[in-house]
């Protein structure tokens, strides 16, 4: 095509010889600028909607009836909740009535019962998420893991998975490895090439050894509280006995929430969850 073009000026003597070669560099330069948009079209299709999703989100507000109560959160040493009544962000149902219990440092509570009684949506009030309802949550304000049944995993390496959110933090490899083998991962070194190897972690592992390596953030972070969102989900009971064997170990408090019998046996006291909005609290194995 630039030859085509600067063509006659050049037999004409207008032009250079040499202005051909240099047309046609930049004309290939050009070329694939725009082929770049052609060949990345699935991908900013996909940008644009992601976008559009989120811009939605940001927009979006919740009807609130007017002098609706809300959770008052305050800080404190220990979880806390004081006559807590949960609502749907809407205030359109009433998921809990008047729920009062406390979790000490060491001592784990499993939450039960059908789906959609509530259980995620009690800790999402315990993290703040939701303020839909009435009475009083406390809470630490630092040293609080929530671990969802899919965890989040950060761009980065093996090391940047285990230490998040730190990004920058200065740790030996050995602690990161041994911590690695307490959740049987320890052969996910080898395989990935190391502790500093960057890969698409949320495609490459399964879900299983995702929920293991969020058990690592968690003995590596050493928090307060923590709350287990159907987080052994993935598991078989063996690996998630070893999980919870960690836990009983340690200092630290935890709730989970899950269906599975199998997770009575790590756990105090059990809260149950009605269809009605009533809970019923008793220890572990007792009725």
């Amino acid at each position: 095509m630039p030859a085509l073009i600067l063509a006659p000026r050049i037999l004409a003597g207008e032009l250079e010889v040499g202005v051909e070669a240099q047309a046609g560099t930049a004309f290939r330069i050009i070329l694939l600028a725009l082929a770049l948009v052609v060949r990345q079209f699935e991908q900013l299709t996909s940008l644009v909607a992601s976008v559009d999703r989120l811009d939605a989100l940001a927009n979006f507000s919740t009807p609130i009836p007017p002098n609706a109560p809300q959770i008052e959160i305050i800080e404190s040493d220990r979880l806390t909740l004081n006559h807590l009544t949960l609502y749907t962000p809407n205030y359109q149902t009433r998921l809990i009535c008047d729920l009062s219990l406390f979790i000490s440092s060491g001592e784990a509570l499993l939450i039960t019962g059908a789906s959609g009684v509530g259980k995620s949506s009690l800790l999402r009030a315990i993290a703040g998420l939701w303020q839909s309802g009435s009475g009083q949550i406390a809470r630490p304000s630092q040293g609080v893991l929530f671990l969802p049944q899919r965890p989040y995993l950060c761009l980065g390496s093996l090391r940047d998975q285990i230490i998040y959110p730190h990004r920058n933090l200065e740790v030996d490899d050995k602690p990161l490895l041994e911590i690695l083998d307490r959740v049987n991962l320890s052969k996910l070194v080898d395989r990935s090439g190391g502790l500093t190897a960057m890969l698409d972690w949320s495609q490459v592992l399964s879900v299983g050894e995702q929920q293991r390596l969020a058990f690592a953030r968690l003995l590596f972070a050493q928090p307060k509280y923590v709350m287990l969102d159907e987080a052994t989900s993935g598991l078989d009971l063996e690996n998630e006995k070893r999980l919870y064997q960690q836990l009983q170990a340690s200092s630290i408090a935890y709730i989970s929430v899950a269906h599975r019998s199998s997770l009575l046996q790590y756990h105090q006291n059990v809260l149950q969850l009605l269809d009605d909005r009533n809970w019923h609290l008793s220890k572990a194995g007792i009725e």
